[in-house]
């Protein structure tokens, strides 16, 4: 069996690392370990030369939709801690409208993602462990919707155009954009300072035409939202555990101790190995995952796979990182530290891994 990339693959993934070295360097990314992170030239710089368009169909402007295109977009920005934070843009906003509405409103939306306008969405509510039923409301009078609720965890909330939102409502389920400056904000604290989102909607009145899909598809669109969410974000898990595993293979053969590079001692080298087989399983079910979302609409069970790995993967490699790092894991004149951190949150969240083989074990005993 062929897992090699084709050509336009291996050119995208090679360009982005060109660009992401130049712009994500430990001095350019210290100055948002506290502040504000979004780093906005970088961002251009994408939209600029193209990338934003990854996943997207060329009708639209985009380079075609291949998700193992997106996915390497993310694999990359991970790799490279880059101060971006773009799944509520590219894949929350943009693949649903593309696999759900062929409206010219909707056309015009991903074209402006593609320039380089900023969308985001807020699906998970604080103690609703069920997002497929969002506890969000949303009453409908004539052509309007009035939506009452709270979000969270929402990307970039605080520079995006509009917000897309779930809600339950007497017609079922529905996605909905709502402009930014119709809904409260409040900055959360996150664990690797990624610019995070609490949403309060208070009676918030919107126009029937900013629900983004087909009458009757709002929970079939929400279900493939939280499906491809969960595998780019392993992806982007997989690009910060390659990092780490790398940071593993040149320390230790650099580091000496009793007059021998530490790699040659046994426990060294199986600890180091066990952290590459984890990482080139999880890239596999990132990969299948990818595959079967082109072509399908309901992977759950390959999305709840690639979201076991990516959790699981980013503990036990942080880790094993910082363990065979000694001190230096945790000092911040080195780079690994940035790397545990984002690890931890690639962890936990869309949920913890525990929590995912529930979800999974549910579905294999009920045939789904």
């Amino acid at each position: 069996m062929d897992f090699s990339e084709q050509p336009h693959q291996t050119e995208i993934r090679d360009s982005l690392n060109k660009i992401l070295s130049e712009h994500c360097s430990q001095e350019c990314l210290k100055k948002y370990d506290s502040g504000f992170k979004h780093d906005e030239d970088l961002f251009s710089l994408l939209s600029g030369n193209g990338y934003l368009g990854l996943g997207i169909n060329e009708k639209y402007g985009g380079s075609g939709e291949d998700l193992y295109d997106l996915g390497i977009l993310f694999e990359r920005l991970g790799y490279h801690a880059a101060p971006l934070s773009l799944s509520g843009c590219l894949v929350d906003v943009a693949q649903t409208i593309q696999k759900f509405n062929s409206d010219s409103s909707c056309n015009k939306i991903l074209g402006s993602i593609i320039a380089g306008e900023i969308y985001t969405s807020a699906i998970l509510e604080p103690s609703n462990q069920d997002p497929e039923n969002p506890a969000t409301s949303a009453l409908i009078e004539g052509n309007e919707l009035i939506i009452s609720g709270t979000k969270y965890l929402s990307e970039l909330a605080s520079i995006a155009k509009n917000i897309l939102v779930s809600v339950n409502s007497d017609e079922g389920v529905l996605l909905v954009l709502v402009k930014s400056d119709q809904v409260k904000l409040t900055e959360l604290s996150s664990t690797a300072n990624s610019p995070l989102f609490k949403v309060d909607l208070e009676s918030v009145r919107v126009d029937r035409k900013s629900i983004i899909h087909e009458k009757g598809k709002g929970l079939e669109a929400l279900r493939y939202l939280l499906q491809i969410n969960m595998v780019m974000r392993s992806y982007f898990a997989l690009g910060v555990n390659e990092k780490m595993t790398s940071l593993i293979a040149s320390y230790t053969s650099e580091r000496e101790q009793f007059g021998r590079v530490i790699g040659t001692f046994q426990a060294v080298s199986h600890r180091a190995a066990n952290c590459f087989i984890d990482l080139e399983c999880h890239r596999l079910v990132n990969q299948q995952a990818s595959i079967k979302l082109n072509t399908s609409l309901d992977c759950e069970n390959d999305a709840l796979v690639s979201k076991i790995w990516a959790a699981n993967t980013s503990h036990r490699t942080s880790y094993s990182a910082q363990h065979l790092h000694g001190g230096m894991g945790v000092d911040k004149d080195y780079v690994l530290w940035r790397y545990c951190l984002l690890a931890k949150e690639c962890e936990l969240i869309n949920g913890s891994a525990s929590q995912n083989i529930d979800r999974l074990g549910i579905n294999i005993t009920t045939n789904q």
